[in-house]
């Protein structure tokens, strides 16, 4: 995308879209969530593309940069960093990452080689190596996603920002 970043506006927890080339570019390489006139796209999607110069994000009268997007939205989500350094690392591998919420999961992960796919093929859970995790709590995600037909995975992500994933699912003896 070498061409001119799209213009966009901060709304409460979201960034909008409105102008038609805008909207088509970014709905075509799986960013935001297409409504009648305008693409809604999250916060980590909108830190993503502030790094590329894809987008630029007016709040009120004036312009964001990179560091100020990442404070307002650091303010709204603690987990922002691990969080954004994870969406980071599977968008650079070239997969389609979509909110996981509603499966209780960071995010939904479609595969790289199409992407209109209907159904994600991966739930991502993102900790930090600091937070401990009890396997009740890892049990419960492996049985939600059991249950979607997906395959489960957990990044974790060290002080250094270093990531390692970890497939987790059911074994049958």
């Amino acid at each position: 995308m070498a061409k001119k970043p799209i213009m966009a506006k901060l709304s409460d927890e979201r960034v909008l879209i409105f102008s038609r080339d805008g909207i088509s570019r970014l709905n075509a390489k799986g960013y935001g969530e297409l409504n009648d006139n305008f693409l809604s796209i999250s916060l980590i999607e909108s830190l993503y593309l502030v790094s590329k110069n894809w987008i630029k994000i007016k709040k009120k009268d004036k312009f964001l940069s990179f560091e100020e997007l990442y404070d307002y939205a650091h303010s709204i989500d603690e987990r922002l960093c691990i969080k954004y350094l994870v969406y980071k690392d599977l968008k650079n591998r070239g997969y389609i990452v979509k909110t996981g919420l509603k499966y209780g999961s960071d995010y939904r992960l479609y595969s790289r080689k199409n992407i209109n796919e209907v159904h994600s093929e991966y739930l991502v859970k993102v900790f930090s190596e600091d937070r401990p995790c009890a396997i009740s709590e890892l049990t419960g995600f492996v049985r939600v996603a059991h249950s979607v037909r997906k395959k489960l995975i957990i990044a974790i992500v060290d002080d250094d920002g270093d990531i390692v994933y970890y497939n987790m699912g059911y074994l049958r003896l």
